[in-house]
């Protein structure tokens, strides 16, 4: 008899656990290896199962830049079964190391996996002229515009250009306006005729201290001849870690929920100005933090709280000048918040300007 009542007793346990998908994957990660720049695309099916007892929705996949494009299964993974997440990676102009990140999104637990990509691209035997595009003054650069990418805000990544002296004189290389954030490094500091150097340029995420999209500027000074400056472009994109996040963090996470992601604005007259409210509420456990809202338009200004309470909602404020404007007009605003799931919200403003 008390056997009998144990057993009803786990049995009753079990009936009561909530039904919930459960996401593993095989691997997390892939090493490419060695792959040529010639063969355009580098690609790897992750392969995932479900291991819980309900069905698996994979909502988004997300990456860290556009030269990494994900495909997954989009139907319902029933218990048991499997689905894929198939990354490729342009590897076309892009000589050098793979390190990317791939964020899965999906309703189950974990609620946020992270797959990451590395190797290295082997670049093409080319002329100087087509290896180093960009003159600047009497020398040559691989690059001008530095990409970080996606940055974690505890990193300090490191990227490297490659100076070219066509000749006939040697140059010396300096660095002038650059952030507090960004230091530079180059070696030889003088390039003899045919040579070349590195520029080495690390990004102190924690130092820049900003969220989202983030670029800077500094300029390069040849032969100590501050008159006529070259300048460089600094770009990356700072995102927490979710990864980094404990099982109960996750638990208790904001929530962010907006009354809508679309304001239409309908027919204005140009030389208008409009202000809209949209409400954005906190359906989670834990205080939710508007961390960036901006948008790239002149014309959009947005003002919003820093933080709202888990249970609380709070209004942001757009303001929308359309002198200037006319016709059909679509503006974005972006949120990066502190939500796992709805890190980066995309708000969009459309009008017809008359």
């Amino acid at each position: 008899m008390k056997h009998i009542l144990v057993f009803f007793f786990f049995m009753g346990l079990a009936a009561s656990s909530p039904a919930q998908p459960i996401i593993t994957f095989d691997k997390t990660t892939h090493d490419f290896g060695k792959v040529n720049e010639m063969d355009g695309e580098a690609i790897h099916d992750f392969t995932f199962r479900n291991d819980g007892t309900s069905p698996l929705i994979i909502k988004n996949v997300t990456t860290t830049c556009g030269c990494t494009t994900p495909e997954w299964t989009k139907q319902p993974v029933a218990p048991g079964k499997s689905g894929l997440i198939k990354v490729s990676y342009d590897v076309k102009g892009r000589p050098g190391a793979i390190d990317k990140t791939i964020t899965v999104l999906s309703n189950g637990k974990p609620e946020a996996a992270y797959l990451r990509i590395t190797g290295e691209v082997v670049g093409a035997d080319r002329a100087p002229a087509e290896a180093y595009r960009f003159p600047m003054g009497s020398l040559r650069l691989s690059e001008k515009h530095i990409a970080f990418d996606r940055v974690w805000p505890y990193e300090k990544p490191v990227l490297t250009v490659t100076a070219y002296n066509p000749g006939p004189d040697a140059v010396k290389i300096s660095f002038v306006d650059l952030p507090p954030h960004i230091k530079v490094e180059v070696a030889p500091s003088v390039i003899e005729k045919d040579g070349r150097a590195s520029i080495r340029i690390t990004f102190d995420a924690a130092r820049k201290n900003d969220w989202g999209f983030v670029s800077d500027r500094f300029s390069m000074v040849l032969n100590d001849d501050g008159s006529k400056t070259y300048p460089l472009l600094v770009t990356a994109t700072v995102r927490e870690d979710f990864s980094r996040w404990t099982a109960e963090q996750l638990r208790n996470a904001p929530v962010a929920a907006m009354e809508s992601t679309v304001v239409d604005a309908g027919r204005i007259k140009q030389g208008e100005k409009k202000e809209y409210r949209i409400k954005v509420t906190n359906k989670g456990k834990s205080k939710l933090l508007l961390r960036k809202v901006e948008s790239p338009s002149r014309m959009v200004t947005v003002s919003a709280p820093e933080g709202i309470a888990p249970g609380a909602s709070a209004e942001l404020i757009l303001k929308y000048d359309t002198e200037g404007q006319k016709g059909m007009q679509n503006k974005a605003v972006s949120i990066i918040t502190n939500d796992p799931v709805n890190e980066q919200i995309t708000l969009r403003l459309k009008a017809d300007i008359e």
